[in-house]
């Protein structure tokens, strides 16, 4: 199914396919005279619309019209990711001159009119308005109250708009509207009570408003900021011509005065000065919520690409919000590897400040003059006490930040994009010489019911479909499975040399070999297999064993063919230093015996050789999996530039491995030209 448009933004938008139903959105006219073309789109009263309702006629096909639902996005930069879409095949919700599909919704003369009358609707209502309110959403989501202008209790907002809006020229108004709103306000409520809300654009000089120098000339206080949903509460009244501003009031049970026409009006909810005859039906708050922000936007999850209903763009918002509460400071980056940089920044995001990133040489000498005592400084894991930016920044508020636990299809090593940070402002979990965030957490935190089933639905997801950290399709048929059948093996898991784990998380045994020697020592009848690192296996890294041949001595088997996630399943216990891998194979119920101080040891589900006196507390393995997996990293995905969770994390990465598993094995050139790809991602990456 194709659609025909005139417009290349509409094109642009992502996932416009799933909005609109259709295969592809064409500019081609020659798809017009296709069978299976839908419909002629445009977008809103654009001028060039009238053009699309010619070409609609002529080619006896409906012209159907977009624009933003009333739940956008998170922030309205061009580059934001859309939530929703009105799909309007009568008009446009914001043109007063005729009807549109919401009119008719709200009339009664839509098919759908009759889920206004729902019960099971009007209580869905009940508990949406409720959850938009106490998640402070609005259109665009992007605001807390601590960014935004407050407004004292008793505010009587008046709300400017900007010259040229649409809904203002097709909304009933113009200045001399505008004008006469500001007036009726200061007739009805004391002047120091009156507050105009300006664009900011306007004050900036870019665009023009209505009321600017007419509120100057009456000493009516201006204010060019954003105000954040929750600051309407204070309001003891809201004055608009169109503005949407007028509806999210609504919602929060402020009295609203329309001089305009916008969509909500008309309904019995508001004070109107311009009646509508066509708009006959008193409606509820409830049933107006349910027409305009369930039955008439159309919603697709930014992660999955999926229609999706309100609920779940809501949840999604809360998770942006969650994920932005974390980087509540400004951030010095020092010593970020540069193909990092650009994903660091979306884990980042910050709407009021742009977080530097200095090289580690820049602080040689003093702390930068334009670095505040606000800032923290955030830099890459663990470096040695001794090394430069550890002494600089010794007495320093430091931030650290790494890989979480569920990373990527790929190796880092191989410069793929994670989708899985941590940031820890007390130490880093692999440093078990001092506490951690995630430590702490592990200590103090106490889990709810809801979260422990979360943490089992994400296991089960897991298992299922056999993630880890770093998720590389392989070979688990053939001969090299047999081996395990017949005999019950001890897996010995190898690490990086030199990794910083192994460095900041082991004492008497720090190297793979002293691993496989103590546990031959402990196992010396037991059959033994050696599974290296994937980044040893790769070549981008070394295991530290020079001698091989005491490999072939020591071990039954050295494993490089298997991925860990199905060597782990054939064998009867796990034996680790720090490695990850011990607390993937908690997660297949397996026995795990830890030789250094990994995050997850020390809560009574593994065999410990070595014991950390400050973790004194048990665990399930369901409040060890909720507070590692889901409550300490933050999951970015990766294609919308968008904070997700650890669930959708899983899936991105199924479909991800099922569309490059021939790449995740390539060797030689082809394994350099993929390097260099996604080198140059993360040099350009602008999501």
């Amino acid at each position: 199914m194709f659609g025909f448009t005139l417009s290349s933004g509409i094109g642009r938008i992502p996932n416009v396919g799933k909005f609109l139903d259709i295969h592809k959105l064409s500019r081609n006219p020659a798809v017009l005279h296709a069978e299976n073309c839908r419909a002629v789109y445009s977008w809103g009263s654009k001028p060039y619309s009238q053009l699309s309702q010619i070409i609609s006629e002529r080619c006896a096909l409906p012209h159907i019209r977009l624009e933003d639902g009333f739940i956008c996005s998170f922030g309205h930069s061009k580059r934001s990711t859309k939530y929703s879409l009105v799909v309007d095949p009568d008009g446009i919700y914001y043109d007063s001159t005729r009807p549109s599909r919401l009119e008719n919704i709200l009339n009664g003369l839509d098919s759908h009119s009759h889920l206004l009358a729902d019960r099971e609707q009007l209580e869905r209502a009940g508990r949406l308005i409720e959850q938009i309110v106490d998640q402070n959403v609005n259109k665009y989501n992007y605001l807390s109250t601590s960014s935004s202008i407050e407004l004292p209790p008793g505010t009587v907002l008046v709300v400017d708009q900007t010259r040229g809006d649409q809904s203002v020229r097709f909304g009933g108004m113009n200045e001399a509207g505008f004008r006469q709103m500001l007036t009726d306000a200061l007739e009805h409520h004391p002047a120091e009570k009156v507050v105009v809300k300006v664009h900011p654009d306007v004050l900036a000089g870019k665009k023009q408003g209505y009321l600017t120098e007419f509120a100057r000339a009456r000493k009516i206080k201006l204010i060019d900021g954003d105000i954040a949903a929750d600051q309407l509460l204070n309001c003891h009244s809201v004055y608009t011509g169109t503005s949407l501003m007028g509806m999210e009031a609504l919602l929060r049970g402020v009295r609203v005065k329309c001089f305009g026409l916008p969509f909500y009006a008309g309904w019995g909810l508001t004070d109107d000065r311009i009646a509508l005859p066509r708009r006959a039906v008193q409606r509820s708050l409830a049933e107006l919520f349910i027409a305009s922000y369930v039955l008439y936007p159309d919603y697709v999850d930014p992660i999955t690409a999926q229609r999706c209903s309100i609920e779940d763009i809501l949840e999604h918002i809360e998770v942006q919000l969650e994920q932005r509460q974390r980087v509540r400071k400004t951030y010095t980056c020092v010593g970020i590897t540069p193909w990092k940089r650009r994903y660091l920044d979306r884990y980042l995001q910050r709407t009021d400040f742009v977080h530097r990133h200095l090289s580690a040489s820049a602080l040689r000498n003093q702390v930068p003059p334009d670095v505040t005592t606000e800032d923290h400084y955030l830099v890459w894991g663990r470096k040695g006490a001794d090394s430069e930016i550890e002494q600089h920044l010794k007495h320093q508020q430091v931030a650290r930040m790494e890989d979480g636990f569920i990373r990527s299809v790929g190796l880092g090593s191989n410069f793929t994009a994670p989708r899985s940070l941590v940031i820890d402002d007390v130490g880093i979990y692999f440093d078990a010489t001092q506490p951690s965030r995630l430590e702490t957490l592990l200590q103090n935190y106490q889990c709810k019911d809801v979260e422990l089933q979360r943490a089992s639905g994400l296991m089960a997801m897991l298992q299922k479909h056999r993630i880890s950290k770093y998720d590389i399709a392989a070979n688990d048929d053939g001969e090299e499975v047999d081996f395990y059948r017949t005999n019950p093996v001890i897996l010995v898991i190898g690490q990086v040399d030199g990794d910083a784990s192994l460095r900041f998380g082991t004492q008497d045994i720090t190297s793979n070999l002293q691993l496989i020697e103590a546990v031959r020592s402990r196992n010396p009848e037991a059959v033994l297999v050696y599974k290296p690192h994937p980044d040893v296996v790769s070549g981008n890294r070394s295991d530290g064993i020079d001698n091989k041949s005491k490999l072939t001595t020591l071990c039954d088997r050295v494993e490089t063919e298997l991925p860990i996630h199905t060597v782990m399943h054939l064998c009867e216990e796990i034996h680790t230093m720090t490695s990850l891998a011990g607390m993937e194979a908690l997660l297949m119920g397996k026995r795990v015996v830890t030789y250094g101080m990994p995050f997850y040891a020390g809560w009574g589900l593994t065999s410990d050789m070595g014991r950390i006196e400050r973790r004194n507390k048990k665990l399930t393995i369901q409040e060890l999996v909720y507070i590692s997996y889901i409550l300490y990293p933050s999951y970015l995905d990766i294609e919308s530039g968008e904070f997700t969770s650890a669930e959708k994390t899983v899936m991105s990465l199924v479909n991800q491995r099922n569309h490059t598993a021939g790449s995740l094995t390539a060797a030689g050139l082809e394994k350099y030209v993929n390097i260099v790809r996604n080198i140059k991602k993360g040099l350009t990456y602008a999501a």
